[in-house]
């Protein structure tokens, strides 16, 4: 079933060549006329024979936490409609999205929902879940604004109406738009993460674009 489900990845992520979070602050007019957003490109074959590699490869040091007791999350994860973060103040609805018509991962048109990356991995099961929102709008600050700030140790709390997940940042890096890591972002891992994306830097009006991407690393806190 792993094999299976890691060909299946192999497609999906060779289909993602373009990687986008809405970066571009959105206007009145931009939200009007749905324009694509911006996008970091990665070449399906490196993606893929990085999977191939690391198939049969244990995660980073779980060998060493192997005889700890196992968590009572459902393996399969659930499907997040919220998410709050205390350390900046974020409480906001979180909805799937796919790929849209480009090849680049779909994000919502205003500045307060979050987009969960639903053909992708879910919240709480073994993989890089991920979510990503705007960085601002045409009002002001967006729901990912003050995703910069957030520290090591800090907690992302995920829930479906049932469940409570809590998640905690273990590290945050920020790319080059046109540099990010797609599988270390999106890719198979042994580990129960969730990472959260948006857009950092400066502005560049001539190309509309963010000139990077930020990525906090965060991984599923023990119970």
């Amino acid at each position: 079933m792993r094999h299976k489900n890691n060909k299946k990845l192999i497609g999906l992520l060779g289909s993602l060549l373009i990687f986008t979070t809405a970066c571009t602050p959105i206007t009145q007019n931009e939200a009007d006329t749905n324009l694509p957003p911006e996008s970091v490109k990665a070449p399906a074959e490196e993606i893929a024979s990085q999977v191939d590699e690391n198939d049969n490869k244990p995660d980073d040091k779980n060998q060493a936490n192997s005889n700890k007791p196992e968590m009572t999350i459902p393996p399969k994860g659930i499907i997040p409609t919220r998410l709050t973060i205390p350390a900046i103040n974020v409480d906001a609805n979180v909805k799937p999205y796919g790929l849209d018509e480009s090849g680049a991962m779909a994000v919502p048109e205003d500045g307060e929902t979050v987009a969960w990356f639903e053909p992708g991995t879910k919240p709480g099961a073994k993989g890089n879940a991920v979510l990503a929102a705007h960085v601002d709008d045409y009002t002001g600050p967006a729901i990912f604004f003050y995703l910069k700030d957030l520290e090591i140790g800090d907690e992302i709390i995920v829930e479906d109406g049932n469940q409570t997940l809590t998640f905690v940042v273990t590290g945050k890096e920020a790319y080059p738009y046109n540099q990010a890591p797609i599988r270390t972002i999106f890719g198979p891992t042994n580990k129960q993460r969730l990472n959260l994306i948006t857009c950092t830097g400066l502005y560049d009006r001539k190309t509309n674009n963010h000139q990077e991407r930020l990525v906090v690393y965060t991984e599923l806190k023990e119970t």
